[in-house]
């Protein structure tokens, strides 16, 4: 297997593992205030790495540190429009809001005129739309304020994919890198979790098994696999393999969050996943 395949499988893997954590995120922020939440599960990423890194995190270039930085950001950002709109909308909602990041990326692109977008990909982003809008569809409720506060999460990790990769192509190390970017977003959390108080945190069994699985699995682990993928796939690519996530969110929320997807739902699933057949086919196979 070359290391195209297995950066592909790589991040279907990551992408189930995020898709999950949907569901768990939005039962714990009962719990913890979002940016608390985020300051715990980013904090547990940042010292497992930290620790890993060891006397590395003194030899940083400063591509690594500014990086770091930038891409932490993107996604403080990213998680924190997520969560405070996971607490006014359901799991699967999000998931598929956020995945509109795959109509955004090649837009994005285009737009900085960062890179020249194949015909493939466009098709692909078309059955992607086609698949997320009939996805979203079946709720009939329009659109509250956790599903406007999720879109600013889909613009702020399709950013994070496209700063990422360029970074990533500047010969930083993959470890070093993750460190900064997990560091910055536990920092910007903590501070606004401090200057936007809220409900005080309960200590459950619930939340200290998230916050084990969102900061060991859903965030040291995937990202580091994302950040070594990247430097394998370009930035549309990630975005499309990442359609799958609403997928996966959708049935674990259904099957154990007691969320309903209907038949328009499911095809919608079904457009998703050709999407990404299809987009990250060597041919066409039309």
């Amino acid at each position: 297997m070359n290391n195209r395949k297995t950066a592909q499988i790589g991040l279907i893997l990551v992408t189930i593992i995020w898709g999950i954590t949907f569901i768990l995120v939005k039962e714990a922020l009962n719990d913890a205030p979002p940016f608390i939440f985020t300051t715990l599960r980013f904090g547990l990423a940042t010292i497992i790495s930290a620790v890993l890194v060891n006397r590395k995190l003194l030899q940083l270039t400063k591509n690594e540190i500014i990086g770091g930085f930038f891409c932490g950001i993107f996604l403080f950002l990213g998680y924190g429009f997520q969560n405070f709109g996971l607490m006014n909308t359901t799991a699967s909602k999000s998931a598929f809001i956020t995945s509109v990041s795959v109509l955004l990326v090649p837009i994005l692109l285009i737009t900085f005129n960062i890179q020249k977008i194949k015909w493939r990909t466009w098709i692909a982003v078309l059955l992607a739309t086609m698949g997320l809008y009939l996805l979203i569809l079946p709720g009939g409720n329009g659109l509250n304020l956790g599903d406007i506060l999720t879109s600013g999460c889909a613009m702020s990790f399709a950013l994070h994919i496209i700063a990422q990769d360029i970074y990533i192509k500047k010969n930083i190390r993959l470890l070093p890198f993750f460190c900064i970017q997990a560091g910055f977003v536990t920092l910007f959390s903590l501070i606004n979790a401090q200057i936007f108080k809220s409900q005080s945190i309960i200590w459950s069994n619930q939340l200290f098994v998230v916050i084990f699985i969102t900061g060991v699995l859903a965030t040291f682990c995937a990202f580091l696999i994302m950040i070594w993928a990247q430097k394998i796939l370009n930035p549309s690519e990630t975005a499309i393999i990442f359609a799958i996530e609403p997928v996966v969110a959708t049935y674990y929320a259904t099957v154990f969050g007691g969320e309903i997807l209907g038949l328009w739902g499911w095809i919608g699933g079904g457009l998703v996943c050709l999407a990404v057949a299809y987009g990250e086919s060597g041919k066409n196979v039309f």
